[in-house]
């Protein structure tokens, strides 16, 4: 309710200045004639709309675009009419003509309100072309960094590097085995893939997901691969995934001034929202809730943390990569 708040003012806020500077300069027509009302020029607005509407939503379809083009052309329309009644008011017109006029003849004002319309309208044509998110196919390939601390790596490069992957076995809920692919150097893994694991991954963000505060709970490989979320509302957890590292490697490189090292747990305080970071050689745990939550989400972050751990010492330990190079072999 307080995000559709700030957006209706916001929006009230452009509109008025849509209406009071083409009435301050009004009737002045800067070497343009008197338009006059025709569907090829509406037309011509909606492709607009559609275009800027596409730069900043690339992932909306086609309904939602015809939809949030529709929208910026009414409350064009509006605009227009809205000043036309304003000039009948202060230039003693009639009122039919003015308000035609403000719709579709007066050119300046035509052109600035069908220009800024979209910029406008951007906080809720986002809500309006909002996508749901697309579920990561299982063959996905992802990868996490060494814990040596030799950068980033991924599976072609493991490779190249003398890095041997292997197909391992990840239960799913209904009982069938789904392919997960991991990568072995001196008997410790370092690589993996399971964004469809539901046992160690899943638990974790539902634990967490139970208080009523969370709004996002996310485990996040260290290339910033979602392997679990759990979610309320429209938040996207693929927006969010890839920022964990960014934190992390922003407050690092502070703390590395003085040598205190990789901080293992970042909180930041928001003026409605919390943001937790949890942080691990592997992984790392986001958490987003509000702010006024109380210290047992601490509790559950930190059990959580310690579930995500256990998950993965038991699958990806060195017994169970020697174990899977004897079967491959």
């Amino acid at each position: 309710m307080q995000l559709q708040g700030r957006i209706g003012r916001s929006i009230l806020l452009f509109t008025l200045v849509l209406l009071a500077v083409p009435m301050v300069v009004f009737p002045e027509q800067f070497g343009t004639k008197l338009a006059r009302a025709s569907l090829i020029n509406a037309f011509y607005e909606l492709v607009y709309y559609g275009l800027v509407i596409w730069v900043f939503h690339r992932r909306v379809t086609l309904i939602q675009l015809l939809q949030a083009s529709g929208a910026c052309l009414v409350y064009r329309f509006a605009v227009g009419a809205a000043l036309g009644f304003l000039i009948a008011v202060l230039y003693s017109l009639d009122l039919r003509v003015a308000v035609t006029m403000g719709m579709s003849g007066y050119l300046p004002a035509i052109l600035l309100h069908a220009a800024a319309t979209p910029f406008i309208l951007k906080p809720a044509l986002t809500q309006l072309c909002k996508v749901s998110p697309v579920p990561r196919s299982v063959a996905q390939e992802s990868s996490t960094t060494l814990p040596s601390g030799q950068g980033r790596t991924s599976i072609s490069v493991s490779k190249e590097k003398g890095v041997v992957s292997r197909q391992s076995p990840v239960a799913s809920p209904t009982g069938s085995a789904v392919q997960s692919d991991v990568a072995f150097t001196e008997g410790k893994p370092v690589t993996m893939k399971a964004p469809g694991d539901t046992n160690g991954f899943e638990r974790a963000v539902r634990y967490i997901g139970e208080h009523s505060s969370v709004h996002l709970a996310c485990v996040i490989d260290r290339e910033g691969l979602l392997l679990a979320s759990f979610k309320r509302g429209e938040i996207v957890p693929e927006d969010w995934a890839p920022l964990a590292e960014l934190f992390v490697l922003g407050n690092k490189a502070v703390l590395d001034r003085h040598g205190l090292g990789s901080p293992q747990k970042i909180e930041v305080t928001l003026r409605e929202k919390r943001v937790v970071i949890a942080w691990d050689e592997l992984f790392s745990l986001m958490v987003i809730s509000e702010r006024q939550s109380d210290d047992f989400l601490n509790i559950r972050i930190n059990q959580a943390m310690e579930l995500i751990s256990k998950y993965f010492a038991e699958r990806y330990s060195p017994k169970a990569a020697t174990k899977l190079e004897r079967v491959y072999v």
